[in-house]
């Protein structure tokens, strides 16, 4: 990314107003001998707090929880208690056993969380948010966006910020009211921006 680029997208995260989330309950997963349940829960949106866990109360089968680019990993393979927490960034993340699975299938899931929007500042532009500093998934970030049935756009490449605001100084663009405008998120380890989510769920926003 260009220098220029860099300076432009810490300015527009160091403007943004002072946002909290809600702390909700973690969604639970349960390691069953060589499967998970749910294998993939229903995708949650972005909140401050743990997102995920992964529970399994006696001994059992070897097992552990590993996402396939290595954003998470619960430890070596136990056949004790499994308590493994994430507080994810918005994304999809495949995950498996290392030993009765693999990114192809097998002992594996997928656990999904969408972005948000706060409605802020006053105006057509508004707020998208994707992680905050307590998210353990990535620390880097890939943004797209969307507008009616157009292609999708990169808005954010390889970012470090947690939010932005879409529509000011009318870029990317000018936000229309009765516009339809979406948005999935990767996340990343910021040391290595090959090592990826999948994209997240979509955000639609209609000012």
């Amino acid at each position: 990314m260009r220098r220029w680029l860099m300076i432009t997208a810490v300015g527009v995260g160091l403007a943004l107003p002072a946002l909290t989330f809600g702390r909700g309950p973690a969604t639970q997963i349960q390691v069953k001998n060589n499967f998970f349940t749910p294998q993939t829960p229903a995708a949650r949106a972005f909140q401050t707090g743990t997102s995920f866990q992964w529970l399994r109360a006696g001994s059992g089968g070897a097992h552990n929880v590993q996402q396939d680019a290595g954003l998470f990993r619960s430890g070596g393979l136990t056949s004790g208690p499994i308590n493994f927490s994430i507080s994810a960034s918005a994304g999809s993340y495949h995950y498996y056993c290392q030993l009765h699975g693999s990114p192809a299938g097998g002992m594996a899931g997928v656990v999904k969380v969408a972005p948000i929007k706060n409605l802020a500042p006053v105006g057509n532009p508004f707020t998208v948010i994707w992680a905050d500093s307590g998210t353990n998934t990535g620390k880097a970030f890939d943004v797209r966006y969307k507008v009616g049935s157009g292609a999708w756009k990169i808005w954010k490449n390889d970012v470090a910020q947690f939010k932005a605001i879409f529509g000011l100084n009318m870029q990317p663009v000018p936000v229309m009211l009765g516009t339809t405008y979406q948005f999935q998120v990767r996340s990343e380890l910021a040391s290595n921006h090959a090592k990826v989510s999948g994209w997240s769920p979509a955000l639609t926003v209609t000012p």
